[in-house]
């Protein structure tokens, strides 16, 4: 079952009291895909809320408008929850309870997990869709709503975020299409948005990139790389988690590695990103975790040490090569 776009944006006219749920450790995708349906839905006088848990990284702050909350219970009654990104409760972990609120399921992704522990009573996945911003901006247009200057911006860091600032093999023709229409909305710039989520970085967080990078490991005669940011280094640094964003596509930067990895260590648990330059399959490493994503970037979550992390990676790594 994939549903078409037309079809949700009739069930979405019908339905009222909406919490929209972005995947653990947000990325820009993620949260503007979750916020832009969000501001839409709200155009057409819906109660919708971005049901988030943890904070939304520095880089990505102007993408809440006013949408998200941790607030489980801010809707009275719950029609539709909507997994926007993703489609699985690990990738909602924490928020389980609150998602279980909606009368009604649904899922909005461009991942095409082949298993998923959701009974959906609505999806439309898009694998060959560059990022879920790209079905989210189809969807507001079957909507009937006007793209405001803020759905523009949550629309553009979707892509941006996801195609690597339009670099990846990922990006389209009808990426391209959809940016085109962004540059029409008054008041839309690029730049703007691009420094915001690019060029806010403090002397602790280029410190920090600096060690990670001068410190990374190396396997398989350099073609796989992997750098790791424990709580002790960030504390050193006086640096926050988020600040870490732009590690990893500059581990993918260095000549000759074909994989890069980042594994960061939280309180709770240890979080690993996934890249690929060209060929390795990222997808089915991080499946074989319980994680996904796509063929060229995915991610999984451990809760071993950051060594004990790497050690059952990195043979997995190997073989993806």
């Amino acid at each position: 079952m994939n549903d078409t776009v037309k079809s949700i944006a009739t069930l979405l006219k019908d339905l009222d009291g909406i919490l929209i749920f972005p995947h653990i450790n947000m990325d820009g995708d993620a949260l503007g895909s979750s916020t832009a349906i969000c501001l839409a839905l709200r155009e057409l006088g819906k109660k919708a809320y971005v049901m988030i848990n943890e904070p939304v990284p520095k880089n990505l702050d102007f993408l809440e408008c006013s949408c998200t909350t941790d607030d489980d219970k801010v809707l009275d009654e719950v029609q539709l929850s909507l997994l926007i990104d993703c489609n699985g409760m690990n990738r909602i972990t924490g928020r389980e309870d609150a998602f279980n609120r909606g009368k009604l399921k649904g899922c909005i992704d461009h991942h095409m997990s082949k298993h998923s522990d959701i009974r959906f009573d609505f999806k439309r996945m898009e694998a060959k869709s560059a990022a879920t911003g790209e079905i989210i901006y189809n969807l507001i247009k079957a909507l009937g709503v006007p793209l405001s200057l803020d759905m523009a911006n949550c629309i553009f860091t979707a892509i941006t975020t996801d195609t690597g600032n339009f670099q990846h093999s990922n990006t389209t023709a009808r990426t391209h299409d959809i940016v085109g229409h962004l540059h029409k909305i008054e008041g839309f710039n690029s730049k703007t948005i691009s420094a915001l989520i690019y060029d806010r970085k403090s002397k602790g967080a280029m410190h920090l990139e600096a060690e990670v990078l001068d410190k990374l490991n190396y396997y398989a005669d350099g073609k796989i790389a992997v750098g790791r940011i424990t709580q002790e280094l960030l504390k050193r640094h006086g640096c926050t988690m988020d600040e870490s964003e732009g590690i990893a596509p500059r581990i993918m930067s260095v000549d000759g590695v074909e994989i890069g990895v980042l594994i960061k260590e939280s309180e709770m648990n240890v979080r690993v990103s996934l890249r690929a330059k060209s060929y390795a399959n990222m997808e089915r490493v991080a499946s074989e975790f319980g994680g996904g994503g796509h063929i060229m970037a995915a991610g999984c979550t451990f809760t071993t040490s950051v060594d004990e992390t790497e050690k059952a990676l990195v043979p997995k790594l190997i073989e993806a090569l």
